[in-house]
């Protein structure tokens, strides 16, 4: 009896320790020795690289093209072959042959430094609640305690800057690349702080969290925004530690408050300035006073007409005796799918929370007190937005005054807020269970305007495959003399299709593909070139 009592004592002891284990063989996949080798009188790339995966699953691997240096990773990447795509499973020495367009290192990319990013995807999902028990109210507080301080261009510059330096740090500390947008207003040398985390598989889309760190001139700004710089550096620290399918990008905004009758001076500035072409933004989530919650009845104001243009959320506030005890969404018509993402990933993931929403036609212009902050200038724009709010002035009475302190704020309720938030970016966003590796830089030759002219083709063509008879592979060539919406079949002798290589809107060029015949039987298949009015077949022999 003693024995079994020690062998269960001994198994229940294991279980932790079993737990853990289970959690720690749950790894992304392992990318490395990523190595890229130029042809360019064929106009090759060849990469090799080593992928490991702990739990031996089949991946999905992913090639990206960057033309500068890493920063963005956005060329085109047509015509590969070799281990990319799905099913990709465990190995070394991995290899993808990218067969690049002529006109791709042409006059405008002089001297660029080019690397390749090799992304492995084993398609396991991740809880999203693993990101949002992460967040901490304890570090929320001690970030308000720092940022918390006169923030003013003339007022407290000195305090301002230091914020804007520690701003900075973290966000470069958290491996986002960083940088400042620069402008100037009313003499004060401004800048908004951008951190950007690339996404892996379609980098162009972006969502934005963001939230101001200037102050007015007589206010500490605990709540106004010291709560929402604490909440945008918080979903730094979570965010950053895991991959996405988009690209996130960070920004704290400088002179949200009003200079010279104006406000809301730096996403102004970034909206018009400093979006890239691109960049397609698909939403934006804006940290705008969230410290602020109080259960005393009447202590949350209800403007004047907001009973005509919101009944429900009114309704709702009073059913609660006008209790100020809920973060506001505060959202267009235009950013519905966006509102609708953030009271869904509210409701799974914090409960606690109590969302009241509020849907403005338009832009706003009919409720200014749902414009005053950075989404707006999102909105003029027609990018989706929201403003995460506690209500400023129609709840926290210390807004604006010397009495916005720390010690006013909940952070429970805080701490609630960029819960929700971070659960909306990271579904949105495609979080992802993948490894990476980038190759080093390598060079490829410019290419004169007249040198690309002359190799292009001066015709359509379908070229005999080679080898043929094959088994089990063989390699189909064609060419175009025009930019054109191609597809490339394959069918067998009863005319039943039976694969599609190619389904896309090409540039002009040469290009070549491999069909792998592996899972089809012997005979004879036809391969039918479709460019444009052009097309072209020819007869493939596979003998096994």
């Amino acid at each position: 009896m003693k024995t079994l009592t020690m062998l269960t004592l001994c198994m229940l002891t294991a279980l932790p320790c079993l737990s853990a284990f289970a959690r720690q063989t749950n790894q992304a996949p392992v990318v490395s020795n990523v190595h890229a080798t130029l042809n360019s009188q064929a106009r090759i790339v060849t990469v090799t690289y080593d992928l490991s995966d702990a739990e031996q699953d089949t991946m999905r691997v992913f090639f990206r093209a960057s033309n500068d240096s890493g920063k963005t990773f956005l060329v085109p990447v047509d015509s590969l072959h070799g281990d990319v795509g799905y099913p990709v499973r465990s190995g070394v020495q991995k290899q993808i042959r990218w067969y690049y367009p002529a006109n791709l290192a042409g006059p405008a990319l002089p001297n660029a430094a080019w690397q390749i990013r090799i992304i492995a995807d084993d398609l396991r999902p991740i809880d999203i609640k693993q990101l949002v028990d992460q967040v901490d109210s304890v570090r929320l507080r001690r970030d308000v305690a720092f940022i918390q301080g006169i923030r003013h261009r003339t007022a407290g510059l000195a305090h301002l800057e230091a914020v804007k330096d520690s701003i900075e740090k973290r966000f470069l500390g958290s491996k986002l690349r960083t940088w400042r947008q620069p402008f100037v207003c009313d003499n004060y040398q401004a800048a908004n702080i951008v951190g950007r985390q690339s996404g892996f598989t379609d980098e162009c889309t972006t969502y934005i969290i963001d939230g101001h760190f200037d102050s007015v001139e007589g206010s500490p700004g605990a709540d106004d925004n010291a709560s929402g710089v604490a909440g945008l550096l918080e979903s730094v620290r979570i965010l950053s530690r895991y991959h996405f399918k988009n690209t996130i990008k960070f920004i704290s905004f400088d002179l949200e408050e009003t200079v010279n009758g104006t406000g809301l001076n730096g996403s102004k500035q970034h909206v018009a300035s400093c979006i890239p072409s691109s960049e397609k933004i698909a939403g934006v989530i804006n940290y705008e006073m969230i410290g602020y919650c109080t259960n005393d009845t009447g202590s949350q104001i209800i403007p004047y007409g907001f009973s005509m243009l919101f009944p429900a959320a009114v309704e709702s506030v009073r059913a609660q005796n006008a209790r100020g005890n809920f973060v506001g969404c505060n959202a267009n018509v235009a950013s519905g799918p966006l509102r609708d993402a953030f009271a869904t990933s509210s409701r799974l993931y914090v409960p606690e929370l109590r969302v009241i929403t509020l849907t403005v036609p338009g832009n706003g212009q009919i409720a200014p007190d749902l414009r005053r902050s950075d989404h707006a200038p999102f909105w003029d724009a027609g990018y989706q937005a929201l403003m995460l709010a506690d209500g400023a002035n129609l709840r926290n009475l210390n807004w604006h005054k010397i009495s916005d302190t720390l010690e006013t704020l909940n952070f429970t309720f805080m701490a609630n807020v960029v819960k929700a938030a971070i659960a909306t970016v990271a579904t949105l966003a495609g979080l992802q269970h993948s490894g990476f590796a980038v190759s080093e830089s390598f060079s490829i030759p410019v290419v004169s305007a007249m040198t690309v002219q002359s190799e292009l083709p001066e015709k359509f063509a379908l070229e005999r495959n080679y080898p043929n008879p094959f088994n089990p592979s063989t390699t189909i060539s064609y060419q175009l003399s025009a930019v054109s919406l191609v597809t490339l079949k394959v069918f067998d002798l009863h005319g039943r299709e039976v694969a599609i290589l190619v389904n896309e809107t090409l540039p002009a060029g040469r290009y070549k593909l491999t069909w792998d015949a592996s899972n089809m039987p012997s005979g004879v298949y036809f391969c039918r070139l479709k460019a444009g009015s052009f097309s072209a077949t020819e007869k493939l022999i596979l003998v096994k």
